[in-house]
């Protein structure tokens, strides 16, 4: 079951929808079955651009990107002349720099919603216009929906049926059995063909999310960072007198995403524990590696206080992104 499940913010929606079962699944299937009617009405889609138009379509929204402070500019003015005036404020109250994007309903009932591509942003515009989508299919009357980086019940089951819906199925699988044969591991270079073909527009790391889900063999997403133990931490708020005191930061498990398989079997790494100084993550990490790929076993991983991680040959593969390592571990057979 999913954390999400326990929320009570998303048990409402659920209940307001009519749904019954486990309540992220259930509201995730009821907007895949939306898309899927309006899909098969229409004949078929051949790609994803032409499946978003449709879908923009049924929900009456317009997609307005911004990538400079000029583009806003224009916007305010075209819809502030239309009698609009509440463009007057988005800039002051939504567009903050942890704001990916920001929908507003129009008097006539057309929901408009502005994607901020200003900057870093730019990477996430395929992900920011499909939360949107998944807003107005779960409450088609929003009135206004403000997508900010933030940890908020709601906010997240958007990000997951975003997920979904956004790299439609029958769009996507086949070319993710193209690229990846079945038996055959999931590398950075197949999820950067599959990314390439699907929609260029799509982020890596949410290319890599949705190849992972669709695969039949074991697959464990790991992100690493520079960090503190929990002894350490708690240390550190407590007033120290003299800096030679403080601790140094080692290289540790921050987010593990584990797909159904990885998930059967147990396949998983600890928050928080150290990344051993012998892995790969851990090269890639000391060396900025972008690719950096090979085989070792999960119990050369331990934990401070004794034992292992699972006795369990893998192929590793990770890649350095500014103070992140990401990585993907795989089963050998």
């Amino acid at each position: 079951m999913n954390a999400l499940d326990q929320e009570q913010d998303v048990v409402d929606l659920a209940g307001r929808l009519g749904l019954a079962g486990i309540p992220v699944e259930s509201i995730i299937n009821f907007c895949r079955e939306q898309i899927d009617a309006w899909v098969a009405t229409a004949g078929g889609v051949e790609s994803i651009a032409e499946l978003e138009q449709l879908v923009a379509s049924r929900l009456n929204l317009v997609f307005e990107e911004i990538w400079g402070d000029t583009d806003l500019a224009a916007l305010k003015r075209k819809y502030v002349q239309r009698g609009e005036i509440v463009f007057l404020h988005i800039i002051e109250n939504d567009l903050t720099p942890e704001t990916f994007g920001t929908m507003v309903r129009l008097k006539d009932g057309t929901h408009v919603a502005l994607i901020d591509c200003r900057g870093d942003k730019a990477a996430r515009r395929f992900f920011t216009r499909w939360h949107e989508i998944a807003h107005l299919l779960v409450e088609p009357t929003c009135e206004r929906q403000v997508f900010r980086s933030n940890n908020e019940p709601l906010e997240r089951l958007m990000d997951q049926i975003a997920g979904r819906v956004g790299f439609y199925d029958s769009l996507f699988t086949p070319l993710l059995t193209r690229h990846v044969p079945n038996g055959n591991l999931l590398t950075f270079e197949n999820v950067e063909a599959v990314r390439q073909s699907f929609c260029p527009h799509a982020s890596f790391q949410s290319s890599l999310f949705a190849c992972q889900r669709r695969m039949g063999t074991p697959l464990l997403y790991l992100e690493a960072c520079l960090a503190f133990s929990e002894g350490e931490r708690r240390g550190l708020k407590q007033k120290r007198m003299f800096e030679v005191d403080a601790p140094e930061k080692k290289l540790r498990v921050q987010l593990t995403v584990q797909n159904d398989v990885a998930s059967e079997m147990k396949l998983t790494a600890r928050w928080n524990m150290r990344v051993p100084d012998s892995s790969i993550v851990f090269a890639a990490f000391q060396q900025q590696l972008e690719d950096c790929s090979g085989n070792e076993n999960l119990n050369s991983w331990t934990f401070s206080k004794g034992g292992s991680l699972m006795d369990c040959n893998v192929f590793i593969q990770a890649r350095r992104v500014d103070q992140i390592v990401m990585a993907t571990i795989q089963p050998l057979s």
